[in-house]
């Protein structure tokens, strides 16, 4: 049971069954106007070679002009939907279903007509292939669907003569085959869909991959190169951190104990500037780029990481303002952070901060 559940009622990501929707929105979109080009061209043509309008005329004449309605409202609404991307899924499915009953409503009148007079189901055969070919359909939606419009159709034909002129047989074959066809697409395209959807995360995982470092997850000097031309030509103010006595860390408690600094490091700098473009500039050294927001006006900041050390971990920060209009001068800023930075060292590592006192406790 658990099978057949899983067969009708695929649990799909959001994402696949948005590619599946949109593929068949296009699919409706181009096909609403090759049946409405082609009932167009088949009005002069009809014309011609019924000179005298009379009452089956009219039906007729009716008949294609409904059926290049239907099109033309199919292709406006599926234009709509494929221009706006924020459309429900819920909406999208519901279009979907009303399409194919009107098509398939259009096509069981169009029969009944063409029975009555002894004629073949040509066209209702037509447009339901054109739907299991084009349209995708969850499967128990399918199955729904193709049960209740095939019904429709043997009920009125059942009416006109007891379905004489209907191979009930054949007519159960069809059914089944339009079934398995629909669900079988939409199990296709699903398949294909989580592919691209797969390879669309993979790719994504690169690109972040390449633009970020892998220790910390800030950002790294070619996501900065790429950053440069967001950043001209607005207020920016640069600051540049370093971890005080970052190579005692590592003798004292190896690198591995550095790492996990770093990292935390990181976590702290995100804190610290929200909404801030965050970079590992190179080693234990820092890089943070503000296009908004007050100014971060101390010249430390310290933390714990009791993993690590019961020592505080303290960095020394500077910062630089201007407004750079070209890569150059942004540049520009980001060394004249880097002096303030060193600057802010040369305080934070004096006696007074307890920096020589230090450096002679770690001998």
């Amino acid at each position: 049971m658990s099978a057949i559940k899983d067969y009708l009622f695929p649990d799909l990501d959001e994402k696949v069954e948005r590619i599946i929707d949109i593929d068949s929105i296009k699919n409706i979109y181009h096909l609403s106007l090759v049946i409405g080009l082609f009932e167009l061209f088949t009005i002069p043509v009809f014309l011609y070679i019924t000179p005298e309008l009379g009452h089956d005329a009219h039906v007729s004449l009716t008949r294609v002009v409904v059926c290049v309605v239907l099109c033309v409202c199919g292709r406006v609404l599926s234009g709509l939907i494929l221009k706006n991307d924020q459309v429900p899924h819920n909406a999208v499915i519901l279009f979907k279903v009303m399409y194919c009953l009107a098509l398939s409503a259009w096509a069981v009148w169009v029969s009944y007509l063409h029975y009555a007079r002894g004629d073949q189901l040509f066209t209702f055969f037509t447009v339901e292939l054109l739907i299991v070919c084009f349209i995708s359909l969850r499967p128990w939606v399918s199955i729904v669907l193709t049960l209740a419009v095939y019904t429709d159709l043997y009920v009125i034909l059942y009416v006109i003569d007891g379905a004489a002129g209907l191979n009930i047989l054949n007519y159960a074959v069809l059914v089944f085959a339009s079934i398995m066809g629909m669900i079988i697409r939409f199990r296709s395209q699903a398949r294909l869909a989580q592919m691209t959807v797969s390879l669309e995360q993979h790719n994504d995982l690169l690109e972040h991959a390449n633009r970020h470092d892998g220790l910390t997850g800030l950002r790294n000097r070619k996501a900065l190169e790429e950053d440069v031309v967001k950043l001209v030509d607005r207020p920016v103010t640069a600051f540049m951190l370093d971890i005080n006595y970052f190579k005692e860390i590592n003798d004292t408690y190896g690198h591995i104990a550095g790492d996990e600094v770093l990292r935390e490091t990181a976590v702290q700098i995100k804190n610290l500037f929200p909404e801030s473009r965050c970079y590992r500039y190179g080693g234990d050294e820092f890089l943070v780029l503000r296009t908004e927001g007050e100014v971060y006006a101390h010249e430390f900041y310290s933390f714990h990481v009791p993993a690590v050390t019961r020592e505080k971990i303290v960095l020394s920060i500077g910062h630089a303002e201007g407004e750079p209009e070209t890569h150059d001068q942004l540049f520009d800023l980001i060394r004249r952070a880097d002096e303030s930075l060193y600057e802010s060292k040369r305080k934070t590592h004096s006696p007074e901060f307890g920096g020589h006192d230090r450096r002679r406790g770690r001998r």
